[in-house]
């Protein structure tokens, strides 16, 4: 079972490598994150982050809430925004070059 496991990691590595040469995709529909520019990456996480509140608010209305359920909240949030911030960083050195 761990065979299969790192085998699959394998192929997306190569995949990720073969969609980071090609060109980026900066209008239109594109399921590939990784052929996405990095406007795109950035409006696709910003819309991630209006989805996740939508789904935490739910889960504090839906279900019993504790410490654990709201620390692994704040964790996903965070790496998030920081991907956000990545992207949007990235976004306007793309623009400056």
């Amino acid at each position: 079972m761990l065979k299969l496991f790192g085998n699959c990691g394998n192929y997306w590595f190569f995949i990720s490598k073969r969609y980071e040469m090609s060109e980026k995709v900066d209008r239109g529909i594109e399921i590939c994150y990784w052929k996405l520019s990095y406007r795109r990456k950035f409006i696709r996480t910003l819309w991630l982050i209006l989805i996740g509140i939508i789904i935490i608010v739910g889960f504090y209305k839906e279900f019993d809430i504790n410490i654990f359920t709201g620390i692994i909240e704040i964790v996903i949030f965070s790496v998030i925004l920081m991907q956000a911030f990545y992207n949007y960083k990235k976004w306007k050195n793309e623009i400056r070059q």
